[in-house]
């Protein structure tokens, strides 16, 4: 494959990418790099999947099957504003059929609703791993995070960065990625997960078998792929 000569630069305070245009119009290169040095660079070499080279998304306002082969995660961060600002997240994985494979819960106790959503983004990508599931698709309503994984986000909070910087350890470690933007009616499952986790002192996974309060919204979204 032949690599295009120019590049462009998506800059944040503490890191930039790197983007390189192929020869292709639906492939790019990107390299994560440190302002303090190129220590990342190995580890975070990756190849963008675009929007519409494994997965057709025909609407944003609905759930849609992975391809088979694929696992799909929707993952959602809650916030409660005030002075307590507790938040927790959720997300949950299924299959090309629909089927539930996982589902996770948990409180991370005071944080903004943008530091949630990242959190609960970074810990479904280590669930897959840990479940040997490489070919992710992911799918959340937060657009900064989406927009950080389209490599357009500028991000400017410390605790936001660091999250940051942790996904996009994992990242590379999936044999393929894949990444969308849908909003919340299409992504109740996720956001009633993340609901769930104010509700455990402990950290909650579900395996095949789903919790009651989701079982309804899953079988809608099912539906809705018919």
């Amino acid at each position: 494959m032949r690599i295009a000569l120019s590049t462009r630069k998506l800059v944040t305070s503490d890191f930039f990418f790197i983007v390189i245009p192929t020869s292709s119009p639906e492939m790019s290169f990107s390299f994560l790099a440190s302002r303090k040095g190129v220590g990342l660079l190995k580890t975070s070499l990756r190849l963008l999947i675009p929007r519409n080279h494994h997965h057709s998304k025909a609407s944003p306002y609905i759930w849609e099957k992975p391809r088979t082969g694929w696992m799909k995660l929707n993952f959602d961060g809650a916030s409660k504003c005030g002075i307590s600002n507790h938040a927790s997240i959720g997300g949950v994985c299924r299959d090309h059929e629909g089927l539930f494979k996982l589902g996770y819960a948990e409180r991370i106790g005071q944080a903004t609703s943008s530091v949630a959503e990242l959190a609960a983004c970074k810990r479904g990508l280590e669930l897959a791993l840990q479940n040997g599931w490489l070919n992710i698709w992911i799918e959340g309503d937060a657009k900064v995070v989406m927009d950080f994984l389209a490599n357009n986000a500028k991000l400017k909070s410390q605790d936001d960065l660091r999250i940051v910087k942790e996904i996009s350890l994992l990242i590379p470690q999936l044999s393929e990625f894949h990444a969308t933007h849908i909003y919340r009616r299409g992504n109740k499952v996720a956001h009633r997960f993340a609901k769930l986790g104010y509700k455990y002192r402990k950290p909650q996974i579900w395996r095949d078998v789903p919790p009651i309060e989701v079982a309804r919204f899953l079988q809608h979204d099912v539906a809705g792929c018919n």
